[in-house]
């Protein structure tokens, strides 16, 4: 199970890291459907430049870290989490449940419907994915942990 869930979870994270990738080149997406969703407006004539300028900065800003937290749980899929470790578990259930759960949250409070249904489907999947191998890094050792090491 192990594999099947690293095979879900490295093929989720190429897609949420290109996402990251297409907004940091066109980050107006970002801007236009959170502004629709919370004004029923179009920005494009609303804001000022400036402000247009700084929202965009703003959303580029914010995709670097989470490209730069995608990568991070690659590297912590790759290293820890194919070993079954416990701590790999829980560091992608962290940054899984805040990265995808704040999207979540976030995208339905201020009505973006499109962006939340992404994120929800990327928060089960991951979800789905991460508890599948859940008995292989949680099950009682053999070995008894008081036990003299040979």
């Amino acid at each position: 199970m192990v594999k099947v869930s690293m095979i879900i979870l490295a093929v989720l994270l190429a897609f949420l890291a290109s996402h990251g990738i297409l907004v940091l080149v066109a980050p107006a997406m970002v801007l236009e459907g959170d502004f629709q969703a919370m004004t029923g407006k179009s920005y494009q004539g609303v804001l000022e430049p400036d402000a247009v300028r700084v929202s965009l900065v703003h959303i580029r800003h914010m995709e670097v870290n989470g490209i730069t937290a995608t990568i991070a749980v690659f590297f912590i899929l790759f290293a820890g989490f194919r070993k079954e470790q416990k701590w790999a578990w829980w560091a992608m259930l962290i940054v899984g449940s805040v990265a995808l759960g704040f999207g979540t949250v976030l995208n339905l409070i201020i009505g973006n419907i499109f962006d939340f249904t992404i994120f929800l489907v990327g928060l089960v999947v991951y979800m789905v994915a991460l508890f599948l191998p859940i008995k292989r890094f949680f099950a009682a050792r053999a070995a008894n942990p008081h036990s003299a090491a040979g």
